[in-house]
């Protein structure tokens, strides 16, 4: 898919003859990471979700169409009483944008969602999303809702968007509240990695709120692993944003294809609103080149043009602040509707059928679903 972006005003630069690429080529790659194990976890997620009293999907702030999966939508959708809250994970890698989150503020209102921002390792933030938990529960035991199984939520997203580490920071906080009468240390129950798929089935239910005398149901997490988003609802602009978040394995495209598409995201963000160095001659000397880059990336001549991709990548990955991954976030709503975009994206998935799907793994997995 070519996509075409123009955004906002430009800002006044010293090289006036530099453009950035308005249009990203479409690069011969995979167009989906479905594995076997996620088909599994899918199946049972969608027998879990009559089950659950709140489904939390997170997604990543830095790519908020390319980390929503539908397939969660078309499930959600089957339970009409079912609460979902979206979570936003990597706040601090996004900081002091209030542009971009009144943005995703209008996108939710026009399909009736309830956000929240958060990083997944800052206790406040933690704290606060579990306050919504026992909100949540609170409102439901008022009306007469005692839960013999306890307030269940189940997390959800694709891979690689901080589920686990949530888990792992929600459980932490309730052994702080538990640790004078255990009088241990409390581990952690959820792997986690920098890498997508460490989380491969469906955990047990794990505790993060006891009972109290506000309260008579104890609070449950189940953590699930990633699922990818499906070939047929999938484009070229998706899998890249998917890549530089770390949500498909590392080696599915090629280490200069993503370095290509961050420089192209990082050039037209830097030619509207001048940002500090993003890489080597940024703000002075620009260039669309991806070859340049990583020439000027280079540190020693025993670097390959594919190492220096990919340790340039991953630093972003982990690090960079300040870029948005998905550039029809980087538009306006007269350009970009963010309900029509779902909209579509349901149509495309159609209604989820499992039949037949172990073969097709074995076989093209861009044809999957």
């Amino acid at each position: 898919m070519y996509m075409n972006v123009r955004v906002g005003r430009r800002f006044t630069s010293n090289v006036p003859s530099f453009i950035p690429r308005y249009k990203f080529p479409k690069y011969n790659m995979a167009l989906t990471d479905f594995k076997g194990h996620q088909l599994k976890a899918l199946r049972r997620f969608e027998r879990l979700v009559p089950q659950m009293n709140m489904i939390i999907e997170l997604r990543d702030i830095r790519a908020p169409i390319s980390t929503r999966n539908v397939i969660f939508d078309r499930i959600a959708r089957k339970e009409h009483n079912m609460l979902k809250l979206v979570v936003y994970t990597r706040k601090d890698l996004m900081p002091g944008n209030k542009t971009y989150v009144d943005r995703l503020m209008q996108w939710h209102e026009e399909l009736g969602e309830k956000f929240v921002l958060l990083d997944c390792r800052d206790k406040t933030d933690v704290k606060n999303l579990l306050k919504i938990l026992e909100w949540q529960n609170y409102e439901l035991e008022k009306e007469g809702g005692y839960l013999p199984m306890g307030y269940r939520a189940l997390i959800t997203g694709m891979p690689n968007v901080g589920k686990s580490t949530l888990i792992n920071s929600l459980r932490a906080i309730f052994h702080e509240h538990d640790r004078d009468s255990t009088g241990g240390k409390h581990r952690k129950v959820a792997r986690t990695g920098a890498e997508a798929g460490v989380t491969r089935s469906t955990s047990e239910v794990i505790r993060v709120a006891s009972r109290t005398a506000e309260s008579k149901n104890e609070i449950y997490l189940i953590d699930t692993p990633g699922i990818g988003v499906p070939g047929r609802v999938s484009d070229h602009n998706r899998m890249l944003g998917l890549a530089l978040c770390g949500s498909v394995k590392n080696n599915l495209i090629d280490p200069i294809f993503q370095a290509d598409y961050l420089l192209y995201l990082m050039n037209l963000q830097n030619f509207y609103e001048r940002k500090k160095e993003l890489y080597p001659g940024s703000n002075d000397s620009p260039t669309n080149d991806i070859y340049e880059v990583l020439q000027r990336l280079q540190v020693n001549k025993n670097q390959n043009e594919k190492s220096i991709a990919i340790e340039w990548t991953n630093k972003w990955r982990l690090q960079g602040k300040g870029i948005i991954f998905d550039p029809e976030a980087l538009l306006g709503n007269d350009e970009f509707s963010y309900k029509k975009y779902v909209d579509s994206q349901l149509e495309k998935l159609g209604e989820l059928s499992y039949e037949g799907l172990s073969d097709r793994l074995r076989g093209n997995p861009n044809q999957i679903f």
